[in-house]
């Protein structure tokens, strides 16, 4: 490991002096505006000389194939989703990947008993070309799919005859097509989607976005069946009822808030059912009814009945309680409401009426539901006249699994578990409580391996979001599976911002409330210091999109508090966010520079324009996804160029451009396994840590083999 206050050969980067920008009256320089211009020849320069330097120090790591090996064994498992019924003849389709495969693949059975077909496997495909969704149409005859290049956004809708095997001519209109849902009668479909070029003035293709009907082999645009008028910033999404009489329409302030109407299929009379964009809402139609989730008057949520006769006029019938009920869903003609509690989920049964039946046992702490683009889904999902009940579940130490449960026997059975290589038995998962600057009192898991002793210097991977309503929940990865085998701890902070403990607990860190999320994550590194778990210097600070700037904030305010950052995908300008694409639409979470306060604000955290020279800033790697359409690429290009020349005490910063890698990673298994082996390589570097030599790590792997063996 090279010392961290030696010096890395920097490369010069041109400064204008004369860049910058004037608002509400105060002067901001902004020296390094040219990098914004990716595909520029200077740019790419600047690209290539930063990734050398970063690549000289992350190659060089002791131990990287022992990573690579970690990481593959936990990354590489079969997966199997359940079934996707269409048609009256026992048709279903299905998603599988064996471990080998770099993509997932659609599979489909003709009917009970007959072997498995592949429809559409992307592994056949590009490497940078990503299968986002697929949808079967009701009969399954045709299974319309988004295809997207470099990144899972920006899809394109294709429609492939299954009979046949042959792509339709069909080309629905607009682009970045997501949220699709077909007609009964599979005549066509729905779909959200952002207007096509030249339909909307230029600089506003990110923006309104609506819902589109395209009906199959018309040469007719597809007509715009919802949206807004008046606001670009809303995107909608699209559902179609069980019974097949109605689209359920919603339309999105970002996850503030949504509207939600019905589309009668029959006379396409539109029924307003939320109308007014306050709260949020998710609305199910099961037989004649609604059943509606909303936290309208009810800052942890509730759930609510309406008749179709009447639909906005509903009844409570799980009213709010201490937990946060962040689903609830009809299946089997029962409903299953998850709750959030402190931040795990429980999963309560009630009959149609609201009265409590059970509780649904989860094998463990962990996670039911997830986070998606049209807000949080139920990770218990069937039909409502059906009798099947799935269920997701997984935590830190157990992978996305599925399991069938039946009402009668209330009993929860596996459907597939995957082997990767890790006894969940041998970890401990445990949740702390700590106190923020205010006084507020927050929850924090922390896993590691059941026998580790608590010295004072462990190696401690310290992880935060704390925005957009998003709930920071058990999730497994590969990376922090292959980090608590070289011995590491995990912590996640559930700091204020995100969405664990209700709407409350979100709106307690947006616009100019900002720091009380950047306030409690450093309490938590902190916390875990005061607690004898580690030291700062062997503590490493994770952040990812919206906790990419929450690692970049905390380091520059309490830069003491970390001895490492891993910065991936940021904003970290937040006087300029609004300009790219869509990311105007986040002035509703972050507030907006053209306000004189909210912009003031901004400029006192904004980590580009708080750089000082005077502080000894942790080494920090920024890592841009040069594909990214939700968060600037350029932004950590700007950043680094920065702290290298106005930063001289701290550091080392290295730039990890991640090519060919959208928001969320790249398109293929393999680049995926990479990444992560960077971002252990930086750990260990920058910590200390020194990964098992090989014949460890093949002892390590039999024993947790053999462990998840008897466990089983």
């Amino acid at each position: 490991m090279k010392e961290l206050n030696e010096a890395l050969p920097c490369p010069p980067t041109r400064r204008d002096p004369e860049s910058g920008f004037t608002l509400h009256g105060r002067r901001f320089d902004d020296p390094y505006a040219w990098l914004e211009r990716l595909d520029d020849a200077e740019t790419q320069g600047f690209i290539a000389a930063q990734e050398a330097i970063t690549r000289g120090v992350l190659d060089g790591v002791p131990g990287r194939d022992w990573l690579r090996a970690a990481v593959t064994r936990s990354a590489r498992y079969a997966r199997l989703s359940p079934p996707i019924r269409t048609g009256p003849n026992g048709r279903e389709f299905l998603w599988q990947a064996d471990a080998e495969d770099e993509k997932l693949k659609l599979l489909m059975r003709r009917e009970k008993g007959a072997p498995l077909e592949t429809v559409l496997d992307p592994n056949t495909w590009a490497n940078d070309e990503a299968l986002v969704f697929a949808v079967p149409s009701p009969d399954g005859t045709r299974v319309a799919f988004g295809k997207a290049v470099g990144s899972t956004h920006g899809a394109v809708i294709h429609v492939l005859d299954v009979e046949t095997g042959r792509l339709l001519p069909d080309r629905p209109r607009g682009t970045d097509h997501a949220s699709l849902a077909w007609r009964p009668d599979g005549a066509g479909f729905f779909y959200s989607a952002c207007p096509a070029p030249g339909e909307v003035p230029a600089g506003d293709e990110a923006h309104w976005n609506a819902i589109y009907e395209h009906r199959i082999g018309s040469s007719t645009p597809a007509r715009r069946v919802f949206g807004d008028d008046h606001n670009k910033e809303y995107w909608c999404s699209v559902k179609v009822s069980e019974c097949g009489r109605f689209a359920v329409l919603s339309k999105w302030d970002f996850v503030h808030a949504n509207v939600v109407s019905l589309l009668r299929l029959a006379d396409d009379v539109l029924l307003p059912v939320a109308p007014v964009m306050r709260s949020l809402h998710q609305v199910q139609v099961i037989g004649d009814s609604l059943l509606i989730h909303t936290d309208l008057d009810a800052p942890r949520g509730r759930a609510c009945i309406a008749s179709l006769a009447a639909p906005t006029e509903w009844r409570t019938i799980l009213p709010e309680n201490e937990d946060t009920l962040q689903t609830v869903v009809g299946v089997g003609g029962r409903l299953y409401a998850v709750y959030n509690h402190a931040a795990s989920h429980r999963v309560h049964i009630h009959a149609e009426d609201g009265a409590y039946l059970r509780e649904l046992v989860l094998p463990a702490l962990g996670s039911v539901n997830r986070n998606e683009g049209d807000g949080v889904v139920s990770g218990v999902s069937g039909a409502w006249t059906g009798d099947e009940v799935w269920v997701s579940f997984e935590s830190y130490v157990q992978p996305p699994s599925h399991y069938r449960y039946a009402y009668a026997t209330d009993r929860l059975t596996p459907y597939h578990v995957p082997d990767v290589g890790l006894d969940p038995s041998a970890f401990a998962t445990n949740q702390v409580w700590y106190s923020s600057a205010d006084g507020t009192r927050v929850s924090m898991f922390i896993v590691h391996h059941k026998d580790l002793p608590r010295d004072g210097r462990l190696p401690v991977r310290l992880n935060g979001y704390g925005g957009f309503n998003i709930s920071l929940q058990p999730r497994f990865t590969a990376v922090t599976a292959a980090w608590l085998k070289l011995g590491g701890v995990l912590a996640f902070a559930n700091i204020r911002g995100g969405g664990e403990y209700g709407r409350a607990w979100h709106e307690a860190a947006i616009k100019t409330r900002r720091q009380n999320a950047f306030d409690d994550y450093i309490a938590a590194a902190r916390f875990l210091v005061a607690e004898g778990y580690t030291t700062p210097a062997r503590l490493a600070s994770r952040g990812n999109s919206n906790g990419g700037v929450l690692v970049a904030v905390t380091a520059l305010q309490a830069p003491e508090a970390f001895g490492a950052v891993f910065c991936r995908a940021p904003t970290l300008d937040m006087l300029q966010f609004p300009k790219f694409g869509f990311m105007s639409s986040a002035t509703v979470e972050y507030g907006s520079p053209d306000d004189p306060v909210e912009g003031a604000y901004l400029a006192g955290y904004s980590p580009y324009h708080n750089v000082r020279s005077d502080r000894r800033y942790p080494v920090i790697t920024f890592v841009p996804a040069l594909n990214d359409r939700l968060a600037p690429p350029y932004d950590p290009l700007k950043m680094v160029a920065r702290l290298q020349a106005e930063n001289t005490l701290g550091g080392p910063y290295f730039l990890l451009p991640l090519r060919a890698s959208g928001h969320g990673g790249g398109t293929t298994r393999t680049a995926l396994v990479e990444q992560d082996v960077d971002e252990l390589s930086f750990y260990c570097w920058a910590l200390g840590v020194a990964p098992l030599d090989a014949g460890a790590a093949d002892a390590a792997g039999a024993a947790d083999a053999a462990g998840a063996a008897g466990a089983g």
